[in-house]
Formats: C-alpha cells, structure tokens, sequence
C-alpha cells in the first residue's frame, strides 16, 4: 500500500476488512466504505493517512475520536465497532450509515418541521453527550448523517466526526496545539472564536446555525473574508430567517435569535429546549421571548478589553467546566395549566397530535384507539369478502360470454381500492401511525354514508322480497360500525396515543 490521498482501492483488504468503495475525504484522512471480516455487515472503515500520522496532535484526535464515541451509548450517535493500526495507518471501523449529510439537503425540498425534527434528533444526542461530560465543538451540517427511511423507520439523524470533541473534565489533557483553531468558522460559536472557556451551550449555538443553514441552503454569516465572519459571530445581529424563508412563521426568528445569543446565559437550557421552541414556533405555539441584550456588541464586563478573534495563545485555551447546576431553565413556551418541572435533558418533540408542549407525563388510554381498529378490522373483512364474492361472480359471467365486461371491471376496480383502503387504514392505525388515523376518518365517514344511502335507497331498488329485510339489516351494520369507527378515530385519546407510540419510537430507551 502507498502513501497518498486515495491508498485504497476497490477489492483491496486492509486490517481484515474488504474495501467496497470511498464514502469521503477530510484534512485527516479517508473514509471508505468495507466490509466487515467476520459478520455480514458494511462498516465506515477511517483511516489516517500516512503523510499526518507523524504529527502527535492529529494522531492524539484521531485517538481521542475512537475513545469519545466508545463512551457514547446513543442512536443518534454513530457507533464504533473496532480500531487499531495496521501497515503505518491508524484506522477506526464505525457504523455504516445509508443515507447522506445534512449539507446535501435541499431547504426547499423538506418541510420545515421534517428539518426541525432531523435537527432535534440531533439536539438529543448532544444533550445525552453534555451529560456524559462530552462537548462536541464541531456541530454542522456536514457532522449530521441522514439515515434514508425504510419500511419500519422514517429518516433520521445520527452525529458523527467527534475528532475535536472535549472532556468536559477540567483535568482532561487538551490536544490542541499553540495557535491552532478546530472549530470550523462557519459554525463556531462567539466564545470558541474568541478563546474563551466553552461549554455545551456553545454546541447549541453551533446547533442553530445548522438549522439556519439547512431551512435556507447557506450559514447565517457568509463572507470570503475569514475575518468578517468572526466578526459576524461576534458583534452582528443574528440574521432574520424569515428574510430568506418568508414562508416560515416570525416566531421562528425568536427562537433562533434566543439560542444564537452572543450572551451563552442567554441561551435555552439545552440543545433539546432550543429544537422543541422550534417547533413550537412552527406549531403556533407562544414562545418566550428572549432576555438577552443587545446583539450588536460583543458583551464584556466594564472593566475587560474586547476579545479578539487572532490566534488563540495556549495559556487562553481553558479546558471549560459544565455545572448542571449553574444552568438557567427559562420556559420555552406558555402552555395552559400547571406545568411540571421539566427534565434536565428534555425529551424532543417528535410529533403526534399537534401538542410539542404535551410531555405524556403518563401512559395515555388506547382502548378508544384499539377500539377504532377492531371496528375498521371488521368492516375491511366484510368488505374484503364482498369482493371476492363479486370478483368469482364476475369471472363466472365473463366465461359464460357476458357482453357487461366493461362495467365488471369498473365495480371491481372501484371495490378493490376501497377494500385496499380499509386495510391499510386498520393496520396504520394499529401501528399507531397518524396516516392510518386519517385513513380511518375518511374510510369509516364513506362507509357511514354508503350505510345511509343503502338505508334510504333499498326500498325503492328492484330486490327480491326475500332478500328487502336482509339488504336493510346490512345497510344497518355498515352505518352503525362505519359510525363508531368514524367517532373512536376522530377522538382525541386516539390522537393522545398516536403522539405518545410516536415520541417513544422516536426517543432513546431509558429516557
């Protein structure tokens, strides 16, 4: 193997693992896509390219990385599989994530509540590592993978590059040589760019410029002037979102201009209060204006000098020290009733019933819920057996030369999507998805209808005698069960439980 930018190639083993193809490139190194030796499984195989392995600080990151991930037990967290050196390479083996980054999103081709919740996933992870004394110190767009929907999951975020990440342990070793910056400019906060001691506020600051970044496609301070967008971080106002996003609620620039204060106790509490206000904003919901002053003046004490954004001195470079206790816990929003003390690492909204300020402190009922799927269950099953009965008459009458084909194959299509309907309706529901709700709805309100029209029509339609009572009595059962599964789906516990399935599938176990 030889040094270079690209060592690899496609088919070549390394470290035991089968090279498949290049995922990326970066300042440090290469990451490929492998093969893992013993298990049927892809893996993110980074390695350390020759030419940097020599330099002590990158090789201690580079290190370090392996060990802050190792530590992090967190879906929204990539994970490490292995690491070791082979052949001059360092190389850690990471969970192969199928998707892309957030910088390689279009803001126009989301909704702005799908970013917002990709970028509270993400406020989870970083949340559940500040109170793993981790600081992350790198949050942006490029750092969030976005893990492509399957049948049993939607889209979802996972943090990754902890190469610059610190312990929040003041006796933890620093690895940042004399003079350098890590941090990338474009998202670092006022502290970081002007040498002070940075704690996990200063993660959430970088968190809101990545949202601003992915909702209008371009970080909130652009320049080609290195300098200008320090000074942007450091002494401008925070730029109005609505300006580039029009379609976007002005609340939204309250939240940002709260969580991107030059002042860090000005910020929310938490990287998961930040995204919940959010969505709030985007919900309608009241949010708590901010108290910070002004944003257009770095804020010093009387007696101190301005900072200045040159190259940090090693004697400035202060290893910050969390205190969960020193923290402000401002309310995001004014909900009506009492309001419990909140959680220190508030659990993300995740949708559901349209509620982000509702914490389902309890276990919600889901008898209403399973009661609409039992009564949609047994309407799909008749309707399922009225088709089937229909589809062998119709296949009888064409084989014995009916000239009605044509009108056959309109009621057959006709009774087939809605058969299709009504099971689709029962199963989302009882997998508590909101479109299963809606399918509900809409299903049971048509069947109530067909059962009043089969109610009010039947007398008057030529049918045999024998089989008026029969057709009245089936018209009957359609109206009542289409109604009680119209009123059980509608119904707001229905909605409660779908919200509280939904928060939960999308939280880690054990918050």
């Amino acid at each position: 193997m030889t040094e270079g930018a690209a060592v690899l190639g496609v088919g070549a083993a390394f470290a035991g693992y089968r090279i498949e193809g290049v995922l990326g490139r970066g300042g440090m190194g290469t990451v490929y896509l492998a093969r893992h030796p013993r298990l049927p499984r892809s893996v993110a195989l980074k390695l350390l390219d020759h030419e940097v392995s020599t330099d002590t600080e990158l090789v201690r990151r580079f290190e370090r990385e392996a060990d802050v991930i190792a530590r992090l037990e967190h879906p929204g967290i990539i994970g490490v599989l292995d690491r070791g050196a082979d052949d001059g390479h360092l190389w850690i083996a990471m969970q192969y994530v199928r998707g892309s980054d957030a910088a390689s999103l279009d803001p126009r081709a989301y909704p702005a509540a799908t970013v917002v919740r990709l970028v509270g996933e993400t406020a989870s992870a970083l949340d559940y590592a500040h109170s793993q004394g981790v600081l992350h110190r790198d949050v942006k767009p490029a750092n969030i993978l976005i893990a492509a929907s399957d049948a049993f999951r939607e889209s979802h975020a996972i943090l990754t590059d902890f190469g610059i990440a610190r312990l929040t342990d003041p006796a933890s070793t620093k690895v940042t040589a004399t003079g350098t910056f890590t941090a990338t400019l474009s998202y670092g906060s006022p502290e970081q760019l002007s040498g002070q001691a940075v704690d996990h506020r200063s993660d959430q600051y970088s968190l809101a410029c990545t949202l601003f970044a992915i909702l209008t496609g371009q970080p909130p301070y652009t320049a080609t002037n290195p300098g200008q967008v320090i000074m942007g971080h450091l002494s401008q106002p925070v730029p109005r979102l609505t300006a580039t996003r029009p379609d976007l609620p002005p609340a939204m620039d309250a939240v940002l201009d709260r969580a991107m204060a030059k002042q860090r106790d000005d910020r929310f509490a938490s990287c998961s209060e930040f995204t919940a206000a959010a969505l709030g904003a985007l919900e309608g919901l009241h949010i708590a204006g901010s108290a910070r002053s002004a944003t257009t003046a770095v804020h010093s004490a009387p007696h101190e000098q301005p900072v200045s954004a040159a190259p940090i001195p090693e004697h400035r470079q202060v290893s910050p020290v969390w205190t969960p206790e020193r923290q402000p816990a401002p309310p995001v929003w004014t909900p009506p009733g009492p309001v419990a003390t909140p959680h220190p690492y508030p659990r993300p909204y995740a949708g559901g019933a349209r509620r982000p300020a509702e914490r389902f402190e309890t276990r919600p009922s889901r008898t209403t819920a399973l009661t609409a799927v039992i009564v949609t269950l047994i309407c799909a099953l008749f309707g399922t057996a009225g088709f089937l009965i229909a589809l062998a008459a119709a296949l009888r009458a064409v084989a014995a030369g009916s000239p009605h084909v044509a009108a056959y194959a309109v009621v057959l299509l006709i009774g087939g999507v809605l058969v299709l309907l009504w099971n689709s309706a029962w199963l989302l529901l009882l997998a508590a998805r909101h479109l299963g709700r809606m399918l509900t709805i809409g299903c049971s309100g048509l069947g109530t209808i067909i059962g009043v029209l089969g109610m009010a029509a039947s007398p008057y339609v030529v049918i045999p005698e024998r089989f008026l009572a029969a057709a009245q009595g089936t018209a009957a059962i359609v109206l009542c069960a289409s109604a009680a599964g119209l009123v059980c789906a509608a119904h707001r516990s229905t909605a409660r439980w779908i919200a509280y399935r939904t928060a939960h599938r999308n939280t880690p176990r054990g918050w």
